[in-house]
């Protein structure tokens, strides 16, 4: 499926949950306010794009969630009075650049209660960050900027690609090119840099998790077609999930997760020309599969970052849908 088209489905997903919780709430008497934002525009547009079967298969995993969700956080449900409005709002994709991974986020200011949820379409990709000639990844990402050596060693990459460029070339008219003289250069040079990242500089493992699934605790929502699953997982950081409010408490708890503290192993992937694994302590393992977004050259690369292994202790619930 092209990106743009996988794009576009993600975000009628994050509108089909806000839409979801939003009717079953004022089905149940609560008073539900929808935040017509941009982000709300522009995920309804793509969601009225989809057909009327792929609508109903939007809405029908979002809606399995909510049971779960209302036990978890009783929060949705917990109106002190009249005047007590949940809000509803869908986050802008500017905000995932600072740190919010978070698409739907649910609000009360009395008291004031936040939740959010990261909504996944048939992709558990966390981040799908870049690699270029001018982007400093360790500034972005751990607030250490890169170093000369880097950014020596990258050029020679991307000279490559200008001058490839230049010649109006393609990826396909590179060809085998594109694994020797970028791929495995620039993922050699990534993974030397970040190596050192972590040798000079402290709580680097603390950062990078941080960076990659954002700094607000958050539900993650993956709707999983080809297994017919919805799997709801919590990212519980900083213990700020499961509050009881106004009196009303939670039904099931989700233990508070621990960041790593050492990289144990950061090697390429087996049989992989394209793809790091970084295997750290408290069983989190993170991929970095590097790829070019589009079939025309561009002197950037695209990262598909996933979290492979997570602590065992987080909370993860299978949902089966008919």
């Amino acid at each position: 499926m092209p990106e743009a088209q996988q794009v576009k489905n993600g975000k009628a997903f994050e509108y089909a949950i806000a839409l979801s919780y939003y009717e079953h709430l004022s089905q149940l008497g609560l008073a539900v306010c929808m935040e017509e934002n941009d982000a709300f525009h522009t995920n309804k547009s793509f969601y009225e794009e989809q057909s009327a079967e792929e609508q109903i298969r939007f809405r029908e995993a979002a809606s399995k969630t909510i049971e779960t969700m209302i036990k978890l956080e009783p929060g949705l449900t917990a109106q002190r009075n009249e005047k007590d409005v949940l809000r509803v709002l869908m986050i802008n994709d500017i905000d995932g650049e600072s740190g919010d991974v978070r698409d739907v986020v649910f609000k009360r200011t009395s008291p004031v209660w936040e939740i959010g949820f990261s909504a996944k379409n048939n992709n558990d990709a966390v981040k799908h960050s870049r690699l270029s000639s001018i982007l400093d990844f360790g500034k972005s990402w751990v607030d250490i900027p890169c170093s000369a050596t880097y950014w020596a060693e990258i050029k020679e990459v991307f000279d490559y690609l200008g001058v490839a460029m230049q010649s109006s070339k393609t990826w396909n008219d590179i060809g085998d090119d594109k694994i020797e003289k970028v791929y495995k250069p620039l993922l050699k040079a990534f993974r030397k840099e970040l190596l050192r990242i972590d040798k000079e500089n402290a709580e680097i493992p603390q950062k990078l998790i941080k960076y990659l699934i954002g700094k607000y605790p958050f539900y993650k929502i993956i709707k999983d077609d080809t297994h017919n699953m919805v799997i709801v997982k919590a990212f519980n950081l900083n213990g700020e999930l499961n509050k009881n409010v106004n009196g009303k408490a939670t039904k099931y708890k989700t233990p508070k997760l621990f960041l790593p503290t050492r990289i144990v192993e950061f090697e390429f992937k087996p049989d992989s020309d394209n793809t790091l694994c970084m295997i750290l302590d408290g069983g989190w393992e993170i991929s970095f599969r590097i790829h070019n977004a589009s079939s025309k050259l561009e002197k950037s690369l695209k990262f598909d970052i996933k979290l492979l292994g997570n602590p065992p202790i987080l909370f993860t619930q299978y949902l089966f849908q008919n």
